[in-house]
């Protein structure tokens, strides 16, 4: 082997290596999980908010990619904090599913839950489904944008608000409610 090669083959083994390392460190909030279950603090609304998600979630479906393990942790969450029932379709496209939907691609995160009159995107706390479920808004549904770190499903520590928007049936949002 001569020197070129050897160094071609180093440079490539060095980008494989970071390059792997990047990615497992990308992932590392989707596969931690948390032991606890958090309790998000809505101004005093907290128990009333969490009792109307238990009552109201009751067989919502979980759109999520087959390899996505925050989305299975997102859906844990519900499961164990509210009794329902999620049937989960994994799909290859999701950009069809947020389209189904009118997810504004601002609003999109990693899931969506069908919860027959709303969609709930996102990574998205139970009692943020509570004062959808108490309040019946004429809107879509909710969103958390992205995958915060310290939200439901995903690892980490909260480090600021989640700012939860309703989706308006007109594809605008506003801000819902601040956990």
């Amino acid at each position: 082997m001569n020197r070129e090669n050897t160094m071609t083959d180093l440079n490539r083994r060095t980008f494989l290596g970071a390059l792997t390392t990047a990615g497992l460190g990308a992932v590392a909030g989707c596969t931690s999980t948390n032991q606890s279950t958090p309790n998000f603090e809505t101004g005093g609304n907290e128990k009333r908010l969490r009792q109307a998600a238990t009552t109201y979630l009751t067989s919502p479906t979980l759109y999520k990619a087959p390899s996505c393990t925050c989305c299975d942790g997102h859906e844990k969450y519900l499961e164990s904090t509210t009794d329902a029932e999620i049937t989960v379709n994994e799909v290859n496209d999701l950009k069809a599913v947020k389209s189904k939907f009118n997810i504004p691609k601002k609003l999109e995160s990693c899931h969506t839950l069908d919860i027959e009159q709303y969609v709930v995107e996102g990574h998205v706390p139970r009692e943020a489904i509570g004062k959808l479920a108490l309040e019946t808004p004429d809107i879509l549904g909710i969103a958390l944008p992205k995958m915060p770190a310290g939200s439901p499903g995903m690892g980490g520590e909260k480090t600021e608000e989640f700012i939860i928007y309703a989706i308006e049936n007109d594809g605008n949002y506003r801000e819902f409610i601040t956990i």
